[in-house]
């Protein structure tokens, strides 16, 4: 599943703006606090939800927003505000994607030019690309109470795949197999962290891993750097257990990503953790991933791991309002 979506969704209670007459709160899909001016909509109402990093067409529809066609999460007279409501079309049902009719794209970040070397096929590895994950936002109420989960430090990179398979080491992106290039950003990261030695020592298992450092606008106190979250079996095509993955991890001593928190479900706990500063630089974290230690998956979003990106990651480019 995919979290991004251009949603037709029916409005819940609509709650007054404290610090501003003219506007009002309402939260879309039970997290997502959206902020509109007041008697645009009323509760039960149908609306269209372009959520942050929705992007629209520069088209006379959406000229009244001045250019500024790239939805990003703000603070609006104190108060967080995350994506854009609009009216929806009276033929359009509730629940309907609509991304086509009104012609929305999802922004993806522009990573340095030297990523984009030439692409390799493995077509036994095609279909090994990672999970989409969802939001916690939405989805808080798919972990249950007292479950074991592990909560990790979301960190701002990009997002890389590695494995050992028919003696050799496979590196990529998050959807792309990269031919060996020393110029190109996975493969920097896999040379750096000896990586051809190390997975030879554990074939057939994919691991997944972010590259950071001087990647994207936050930066790390490293240059170039590559931390682990997850793996995957081969053969089977399963995702490890968290101490699975562990294990593994210690057994060829790869780095993994910044274990926060190991224990009970407290939604409030992984809130805090996901607005606190980074483990890794002095800046903000740009939240957490939470999954239960023990692998399951769930009817409404599929395989359960969810994420929670942080107010201050989210607004650290906006201006104060």
């Amino acid at each position: 599943m995919s979290e991004f979506a251009v949603q037709v969704v029916r409005l819940g209670s609509i709650m007054s703006h404290p610090n501003a007459d003219t506007l009002s709160i309402t939260l879309v899909h039970g997290g997502y606090p959206c902020i509109i001016r007041n008697g645009e909509f009323d509760e039960g109402d149908l609306a269209v939800y372009l959520p942050v990093d929705a992007v629209l067409p520069n088209v006379e529809r959406w000229a009244w927003l001045k250019g500024h066609l790239r939805i990003r999460a703000k603070r609006l007279r104190g108060m967080f505000s995350m994506g854009l409501l609009v009216a929806a079309d009276p033929l359009w049902a509730e629940g309907q994607d609509v991304r086509e009719e009104l012609g929305v794209t999802k922004w993806e970040p522009r990573l340095d030019l030297l990523m984009r070397t030439e692409n390799e096929h493995a077509p036994d590895l095609d279909d090994t690309i990672y999970t989409d994950i969802e939001g916690l936002r939405r989805w808080g109420n798919v972990l249950n109470e007292g479950e074991a989960v592990s909560v990790t430090e979301k960190i701002h990179g990009a997002n890389g795949r590695f494995c050992w398979h028919d003696g050799r080491l496979w590196v990529g992106s998050h959807r792309r197999w990269k031919l060996r290039d020393k110029r190109n950003l996975w493969w920097r990261a896999a040379f750096q962290a000896d990586l051809e030695r190390r997975l030879s020592l554990m074939p057939d298992v994919v691991f997944y891993g972010e590259v950071f450092g001087q990647v994207q606008d936050l930066k790390y106190d490293r240059d170039l750097d590559l931390a682990f979250f997850d793996s995957m079996l081969l053969p089977t095509r399963r995702y490890d257990d968290v101490d699975v993955f562990m294990l593994r991890c210690s057994k060829i001593r790869l780095t993994h990503v910044p274990i926060l928190y190991q224990g009970a479900w407290d939604k409030q706990l992984v809130i805090s953790l996901a607005e606190d500063m980074s483990s890794l630089a002095s800046h903000v974290r740009e939240g957490v991933v939470v999954r239960p230690m023990r692998e399951r998956f769930d009817e409404r979003v599929g395989r359960v791991i969810l994420k929670y990106v942080g107010e201050g990651y989210l607004t650290r480019k906006s201006s104060k309002q």
